[in-house]
């Protein structure tokens, strides 16, 4: 087993390095104010999806296993399909604009046009509908051609999207020193939650009256700002990619891959702990929204004001953690953040019966998801080798996207089995938190044979 260079910075205090990148305490900042323009406007994009989309589907009459699988299931799907070539592929472009940035131009743009087709589904549906009404069998209506074409779209959306989102992860990594990652993570998070509180409280409310307008309003807002971003932001130097005596194929390729993102036990069991959290989270959050929307009764308005002051708190929660992480580590903070996560997804499955009820469980809730979401991005950012930084944090999200797949489905599966008793979500959240503590444990002890904190060395598979 190999070992890449300890990710320990060398450099004078007034002085931030990454790779053949130096930077002053003003160029830090202007990096900065420009990734966090960047990360304002993808935020404020992807709250649409994220939030929106359960309600959207339950509109349409989409049964709750095709909710999951249209939510979670087709993401996971093309991250496994398609993350492997595409991470190592990135990993050794070599661009006059870098490596990462090409792709941000181009998927960028497909993502946006993709999401503003998904607002536009049901008058395409529609359409579709009449104009091929003669072509199509009697039983299919307007509304089964309308969700037909949602899963087109939401299936071109899930993979452009994931280029985009992992691009964009890629280029942190690369352009942002591991001196200061956790405080900059942290800073992302807070106008990530700025951004989530702004759309959450202005825009969510009105979603189902002003749909189209809404998604294309949010998609030109996003494309302009992303491009302004990616004109500003410079990568630096790369050293020349590992030249292949031969282009191996299609399995090969997959295999090489998979072997070499789990043949070391460190990553093996964090890729373990993700993948269970993914679960936890993820796999449960779009039936939560549900469980208040049809058991509890509250409104678009209510369910808005919900969720904005659970974002707006949460950024009192951002800079702290990542403080403690850089102060400590982020591994010894994800542990805290999980077992917070279980307790707090278990007194809601007891008590939450109102809407005050479910209002206190978002903001206790708020501070242990905040916290394992940094800490998770944190510590992939400290654990993986630089030089093969894509192929890694691109196999952590093909084995969550493999979770994300199975929870969505399964979940769905069960709230249908439950007749709809959305309830049983946060229960389904405490299960796979619980599973997830002892492959964190593992994962620290396996952090600390290799280094520990100020002397860790990302070991490199043989």
């Amino acid at each position: 087993m190999q070992t890449a260079t300890a990710n320990v910075p060398s450099t004078p205090v007034t002085e931030y390095k990454t790779g053949s990148l130096t930077y002053s305490k003003k160029g830090l900042l202007i990096l900065s104010l420009w990734l966090l323009w960047g990360d304002f406007a993808f935020q404020f994009f992807e709250s649409i999806f994220a939030r929106f989309m359960p309600i959207f589907l339950k509109e349409l009459n989409a049964s709750n296993t095709l909710i999951g699988i249209m939510t979670g299931s087709f993401a996971g799907l093309v991250n496994v399909l398609f993350l492997p070539m595409i991470s190592q592929w990135c990993d050794n472009l070599r661009t006059p604009i870098g490596r990462r940035i090409p792709l941000l131009y181009v998927f960028a743009p497909l993502t946006v046009v993709t999401l503003i087709g998904v607002g536009f589904a049901p008058e395409m549906g529609q359409w579709l509908h009449s104009w091929a009404g003669g072509l199509l069998p009697s039983t299919m209506t307007a509304g089964t051609v309308t969700l037909g074409l949602l899963c087109v779209l939401v299936v071109s959306f899930h993979f452009f999207n994931m280029v985009l989102v992992n691009g964009y992860n890629w280029l942190v990594r690369d352009v942002v020193p591991l001196s200061v990652m956790s405080r900059f993570l942290a800073w992302f998070s807070i106008v990530g939650a700025i951004s989530g509180t702004l759309f959450l409280w202005f825009v969510f409310p009105h979603l189902l009256e002003h749909r189209q307008v809404i998604f294309l309003g949010v998609g030109v807002f996003y494309i302009v700002a992303f491009f302004l971003m990616c004109m500003k932001v410079k990568e630096g130097e790369y050293p020349p990619p590992v030249q292949k005596s031969e282009q191996p194929g299609i399995a090969r390729t997959f295999v090489t891959y998979f072997r070499e993102c789990l043949q070391i036990r460190l990553y093996r069991h964090f890729f373990l702990t993700c993948l269970l959290m993914i679960a936890a989270t993820t796999g449960a959050n779009n039936f939560i929204t549900l469980f208040a929307r049809e058991s509890l009764g509250l409104n678009m308005g209510q369910l808005g004001h919900v969720f904005a002051w659970t974002s707006a708190i949460s950024v009192l929660f951002f800079y702290p953690t990542g403080w403690l992480c850089d102060r400590f580590s982020p591994m010894h903070i994800a542990l805290i953040s999980i077992i917070l996560i279980i307790v707090s997804q278990l007194m809601a499955f007891l008590f939450v019966g109102s809407w005050l009820g479910f209002f206190i469980y978002s903001l206790a809730y708020a501070l242990p998801a905040v916290a394992w979401g940094l800490c998770q991005r944190a510590s992939s950012m400290k654990l993986f080798p630089a030089e093969k930084f894509g192929q890694f944090s691109g196999g952590l999200n093909v084995f969550g996207c493999g979770a994300l797949i199975a929870s969505n489905f399964l979940t769905g599966l069960l709230m249908d089995a439950l007749r709809s008793d959305y309830r049983f979500a946060f229960l389904w959240a405490v299960v796979m938190a619980l599973a997830s503590i002892p492959s964190m444990l593992i994962v620290l002890r396996e952090w600390h044979l290799h280094g520990g904190r100020g002397h860790y060395v990302p070991p490199l598979p043989s």
